[in-house]
């Protein structure tokens, strides 16, 4: 991973923010699934969402299903993606933890 937004140990981070990785190759599309990125609650309930690629496959983007609640511990967890050349990608896991607000709240 080159980098991941939310960063490791951010706070305030927004209820409905999505987890932008941004890897240094085009991934192979067919490791990158729930089993190889997730998001999970503290306590290691998984959070549901859906998982995109951009156009090149070198940016995987999770947007959760559900507002992520507020308070609570979330960690980042990929483990298992190759690239396209099929080389392995570094494991890599982080934490965040969002705050009680939406973009929505502080849009005009």
């Amino acid at each position: 991973m080159v980098r991941v937004d939310p960063r490791d140990g951010a706070t305030g981070v927004f209820r409905d923010a999505p987890v932008v990785a941004c890897l240094s190759h085009a991934a192979d599309v067919s490791s990158v699934g729930p089993e190889t990125f997730r998001v999970e609650e503290q306590g290691g309930d998984a959070v549901p969402g859906r998982l995109r690629l951009s156009p090149d496959r070198a940016v995987v983007i999770w947007t959760a299903h559900r507002l992520l609640t507020p308070g609570i511990e979330h960690v980042v967890t990929a483990d298992g993606l190759r690239d396209a050349r099929g080389g392995r990608v570094a494991p890599y896991s982080s934490r965040f933890v969002p705050c009680d607000l939406v973009l929505e709240d502080v849009s005009d």
